[in-house]
């Protein structure tokens, strides 16, 4: 998964393309076509990651630790706190003096520190990568959804990079701002959203896939404010654990 824009970066700009959103082909119902007006601000749309927590390893003051490649620092940025910690903790074993950690970032906020980073470095021949890691059946799923759709192998290797599922027509639930189409980093909670609903309703229902990039310039395209990110499974944990954590004592 790299990390550079490729098919967004002239309408979406450098902003977000020198990140972790990485470009690819529109896949699934989405379309790429640039519509007359925006919906949102591009920064609306990006802020809507807020509920998609990366897990990053930092050292004991919190500062992210990149890998040195030949041509980049890679930085992962995790989906999953296991796969994060699983890394943390080989990090640990072949460095103990380094006191290693794992920190979560929400992905907006994580876009703007990776500009950030980008713009310290004092080798700007090495720019920082930032990559998100997915979950492996997420990935899978996304394959063989792509692979009913018709693509090939090429296609789905160079456009597919972070899928998020949808369904077509799109499923919607209800938001403060009332009904909004919903985008899903988790096909298993795609599924769960799917099943409470009436069978009939279910079945017009066809999930799909498509690369976070298309996802975000659908939502910048479309006519109107027309959708939403669901949170993810991490999302929820870490409000759980925040919400048990400041409970007060008895």
């Amino acid at each position: 998964m790299q990390s550079r824009l490729i098919a967004m970066r002239h309408s979406m700009g450098r902003k977000i393309g020198s990140v972790v959103l990485s470009a690819g082909m529109a896949m699934g119902a989405l379309s790429l076509l640039p519509l007359p007006a925006q919906a949102i601000p591009e920064a609306d749309a990006i802020k809507k990651l807020q509920v998609v927590p990366v897990f990053v390893i930092t050292d004991s003051n919190g500062v992210p630790l990149p890998i040195p490649r030949e041509k980049e620092l890679v930085l992962p940025l995790y989906l999953e706190s296991a796969k994060a910690n699983e890394q943390l903790v080989a990090l640990n074993k072949s460095n103990p003096n380094l006191k290693a950690g794992v920190v979560a970032i929400p992905l907006n906020v994580m876009n703007e520190k990776v500009v950030e980073l980008n713009q310290q470095l004092k080798d700007k021949s090495k720019p920082l990568v930032a990559p998100i890691v997915i979950n492996d059946g997420d990935r899978t799923q996304a394959v063989t959804l792509l692979k009913e759709q018709g693509l090939s192998d090429q296609q789905i290797r160079e456009g597919l990079n972070v899928p998020v599922f949808f369904t077509k027509p799109f499923l919607t639930i209800q938001t403060p701002e009332g009904p909004r189409g919903v985008f899903f980093f988790s096909y298993e909670n795609l599924q769960n959203a799917l099943s409470k609903l009436p069978p009939a309703e279910r079945q017009k229902l066809k999930p799909q896939v498509a690369d976070l990039t298309a996802v975000l310039r659908e939502i910048i395209n479309a006519p109107t404010d027309s959708f939403t990110i669901y949170p993810t499974p991490e999302y929820f944990r870490l409000v759980k654990e925040s919400q048990s954590n400041n409970k007060p004592a008895n």
